[in-house]
């Protein structure tokens, strides 16, 4: 064979790959999709800020109450029971109430609560209606609003003032004011918790703010 002949012959080959090649890529741009990554994306909310007579307004009981017990076994959510010491609406002194849903909460811990009566009643989990050891099915149910910022610990601090030492410690009430709004003049101490959180944590002394409270639902 000549050199020419197989130069023509090699030509042929060659033309024949690329043939092939360009058919095989067309292929495989018509059978594979072209998928382009999704973007997920996620927005983190605060609850609304609301002003302490608005939440005492929209709330169905105010009072100031102390944990008794907690349950998170036989429940959907957190049931706590708690015992009024003090009513400011919506039940009396003495009162035994279950409410929830958040975590965290002291037992035995004192909280002022603004709560809203929930339109449904608790029932125990499936596996659980056999069981004697917790609260039973609960019709009267209250829940804390504004995702949790509408209970307010109170606590023992000395975080306030005075001309005596023994007058900076006092108990009283927390409240992150970022979120419950306090009326301008209300005398606030600074938490003396160093955190992420800490800027927008203040103290209240028990009594004003019970004095306030009075004032407030009358």
């Amino acid at each position: 064979m000549s050199c020419a002949k197989k130069m023509y012959l090699g030509k042929l080959f060659n033309m024949a790959r690329i043939r092939n090649r360009i058919t095989l890529l067309m292929m495989s741009c018509v059978l594979v999709p072209n998928v382009r990554p999704q973007q997920v994306s996620t927005t983190i909310s605060e609850p609304a800020t609301v002003k302490v007579e608005q939440l005492l307004k929209q709330a169905d009981l105010v009072a100031v109450v102390q944990i008794l017990s907690g349950d998170t076994e036989h429940y959907p959510s957190a049931v706590y029971k708690a015992e009024v010491l003090r009513s400011f609406k919506g039940t009396d002194n003495g009162a035994i109430i279950y409410f929830g849903p958040f975590i965290s909460y002291r037992l035995g811990g004192e909280y002022v609560v603004f709560l809203h009566h929930s339109d449904k009643r608790i029932e125990l989990k499936p596996q659980q209606t056999a069981s004697g050891l917790s609260y039973g099915p609960i019709s009267s149910f209250y829940l804390v609003m504004y995702e949790g910022y509408s209970a307010l610990p109170v606590e023992y601090n000395c975080v306030f003032d005075g001309k005596e030492i023994a007058q900076h410690c006092d108990y009283g009430v927390k409240v992150n004011t970022y979120q419950v709004v306090l009326p301008k003049g209300l005398r606030t101490y600074p938490s003396a918790t160093i955190g992420s959180f800490s800027e927008n944590t203040r103290w209240v002394r028990k009594e004003t703010f019970i004095s306030l409270l009075l004032k407030l639902s009358n």
